[in-house]
């Protein structure tokens, strides 16, 4: 197995709005039971509402890639490595992923091992998750 890098460049999936319902249908579905995902009613009255938990965020980029048409080829996430939560996701939050090839190798199959970091940014661009994707891919059609 060889290491060879990765043409291509950086490229945005469509975004989604994070809503309140999306994080409370997560948060009782997970079973979190920390403070931060489960206000008190005393917090509520005074407008504290649970951002959504890393994982959720993580799951919402997942689907982003897969339906961005960004990486038809994928087979597989294979691993993620290098997850960086740098501010909390709330409702409202307009959230997209940026998409960045890195290095890749052939596996014995032939298929590849491709990196990729992932990063989710909010309507401003500014970062909110930073993650390193390895993904199984199917190798580049012959021209």
């Amino acid at each position: 197995m060889t290491d060879a890098p990765s043409g291509g460049e950086t490229a945005d999936t469509p975004a989604v709005e994070v809503t309140q319902e999306q994080i409370d249908g997560l948060v009782g579905l997970g079973g979190y039971t920390h403070p931060l995902f489960n206000p008190g009613a005393e917090q509520r009255a005074a407008g504290a509402h649970a951002p959504m938990p890393g994982q959720g965020v993580l799951l919402l980029m997942g689907g982003l890639v897969e339906r961005s048409g960004l990486l038809d080829r994928a087979i597989a996430l294979l691993e993620l490595r290098e997850v960086r939560f740098l501010t909390m996701v709330e409702a409202g939050t307009s959230l997209r992923v940026r998409l960045t090839p890195g290095p890749s190798r052939t596996t014995g199959s032939g298929k590849l091992v491709q990196h990729y970091r992932w990063v989710a940014v909010d309507a401003a661009g500014e970062a909110m998750v930073e993650a390193t994707a390895l993904m199984l891919m199917h190798p580049p059609e012959p021209p």
